[in-house]
């Protein structure tokens, strides 16, 4: 430490007289014990000052840090050394972010976007973080942030944020069990959540967050038929298609909203012999009355599968749909254009679905009853 940042230092009392025969690191420590009681005159203070600028800026790595652990809870920090020292090193910087109410949300951002996991991991432990902070700190995709913000009880987290959340951690037990034990998550994110949980903590959300027992089995049952559907589109081959259907028929597996689903990706093959296997008529002649629709022959095999009356408009509208765009072949159809046509004729076919998703139509269409 410079002569007259000790002449500074030593004439300012509550420092302790003369500091010349301590250390650099001793008289960090001192000023910033002194500085935090705030009993100083506004003298002393504007000295104090003047040292935490030097101390800041001008010191070994060792005297900052241990100048930043000492001062880190001072509430009369000001914020131009706080954020000086949050943009500095690691050792030094991890104090200050994890503590100090002398930096702003704009501060604590700038900070996150710079990429240190160490300082973001900081950031994410701090007592209380803004939604716009952990928006930042879930942006930054990175699971060891992540799982200390979901961790942190003062941390409030906004529902886009947790959408996120799902999305890209989707196959994550350690983020679902972090999201699992929040103290409390919206409903809409309860219902994504039930669905890609395991059983116990599918039963832990239950019970925590006073989840309807029977919504969850509802809705983890949505989720493997989801999966499902989407590995039923990817049969090629007649023998597979049949050998899927007659085994999911066997163990109860061939319902009316798995059917819909694949036809939503339009398998018209396997839903085809689906039909078939539930009305038994060979599948040579499902397929032909399927590729007609809205004709009496594809009325009547409908009846003979035993699917649920009220859910026939749903197919055949869904298949009005499918059939135009293989018909359309010359013609690229992006995916997402696909399923929102899908999605609004369903929602003006049955008033009492949400415009939502394709997902979230399913899962409603699933709860239909024939009154609806």
């Amino acid at each position: 430490m410079d002569s007259s940042m000790v002449e500074l230092a030593s004439n300012t009392q509550e420092f302790g007289g003369d500091l010349a025969p301590f250390t650099p690191g001793q008289i960090a420590v001192r000023a910033a014990e002194a500085f935090s009681r705030g009993v100083m005159s506004n003298e002393e203070r504007s000295a104090a000052l003047e040292v935490f600028r030097w101390l800041a800026c001008h010191t070994e790595a060792d005297v900052r840090q241990s100048f930043a652990e000492h001062i880190k809870s001072s509430p009369l920090l000001p914020d131009s050394i706080a954020f000086t020292l949050a943009q500095d090193i690691e050792s030094v910087a991890t104090p200050i972010l994890r503590t100090s109410l002398a930096l702003s949300d704009r501060d604590l951002l700038a900070i996150v976007e710079a990429g240190s996991t160490e300082k973001q991991c900081a950031i994410a432990a701090r007592d209380t973080v803004s939604e716009v902070v952990s928006s930042a700190l879930v942006d930054t995709g990175k699971q060891s942030v992540v799982e200390i913000l979901l961790a942190n009880d003062g941390a409030e987290i906004s529902e886009t944020s947790y959408r996120k959340l799902l999305d890209a951690f989707a196959e994550e037990p350690d983020i679902h069990k972090l999201l699992v034990e929040r103290r409390t998550l919206p409903f809409a994110v309860q219902e994504r959540l039930v669905v890609l949980v395991c059983e116990e903590l599918r039963a832990r959300l239950v019970d925590k967050h006073s989840f309807p027992a029977t919504l969850a089995d509802q809705l983890a049952r949505h989720g493997r038929e989801r999966a499902l559907a989407r590995s039923l589109a990817t049969l090629d081959s007649a023998e597979e298609i049949e050998a899927a259907a007659m085994r999911l028929h066997l163990n109860g597996s061939l319902t009316a909203t798995l059917l819909l689903r694949v036809l939503c990706t339009g398998q018209l093959e396997f839903v085809g012999t689906g039909f078939a296997t539930l009305a038994r008529v060979s599948a040579s002649k499902a397929q032909k009355v399927l590729r007609e629709a809205g004709t009496p022959a594809l009325q009547s095999l409908y009846r003979k599968t035993g699917l649920p009356d009220h859910l026939q408009k749903a197919f055949q509208v869904v298949l009005e749909i499918v059939l135009q765009a293989r018909r359309a072949k010359g013609s690229t159809i992006h995916a997402d254009v696909l399923e929102q046509h899908i999605v609004d004729d369903l929602v003006r076919a049955y008033r009492r679905l949400s415009p939502d998703g394709l997902e979230s139509v399913m899962f409603q269409i699933g709860r239909l009853t024939e009154q609806d």
